[in-house]
């Protein structure tokens, strides 16, 4: 069996992943829970207080729900632009083949581990890199080639 795709990521793909990343980890409920007790203690000390400090708590219960977003989303547009669109990913019996630029890099199963995300699967080579397939580029024959890559990372681990 084959699996053959060309890899298209865009910023938003990169920043649902990162915020999915950010907000379902410790550091996310953290944010939550400074998000929670600004908006409470701006309630509580607003009128008490002077322009300066109202203006910094104003940017205190902005910071997560508001500020952190917009940078995530500046960053993964600067990601998507870098990302070579020309990848062509194709999935056989013998791992993966990389095809980019005329270059053809192949990686065994061994090496791969795979992951499924609401929206996506990631596929990793290692730490840091991988490939990012989503649903719209898998198409209708997703759940397919779920089961077909996680079935070969487990025959090979």
């Amino acid at each position: 069996m084959e699996y053959q795709y060309k890899c298209r990521i865009t910023a938003w793909d990169f920043f649902r992943l990162t915020m999915r990343q950010t907000y379902r980890s410790m550091a996310g409920m953290c944010n939550l829970v400074f998000t929670v007790a600004m908006i409470l203690l701006t309630a509580k000390f607003w009128s008490q207080s002077e322009e300066v400090l109202q203006v910094l708590m104003l940017i205190g219960c902005l910071l997560f729900p508001v500020i952190q977003p917009a940078a995530i989303y500046a960053k993964a547009r600067r990601q998507a632009a870098a990302v070579p669109q020309d990848v062509q990913l194709t999935f056989d019996e013998k791992g993966l083949l990389v095809t980019t630029g005329g270059e053809r890099q192949h990686l065994p199963w061994n090496r791969l581990r795979v992951t499924k995300q609401p929206g996506m699967v990631l596929v990793l080579s290692g730490a840091g890199s991988g490939y990012m397939l989503t649903n719209r580029v898998l198409g209708a024959d997703r759940e397919a080639f779920w089961s077909f890559v996680q079935s070969k990372v487990e025959q090979n681990r």
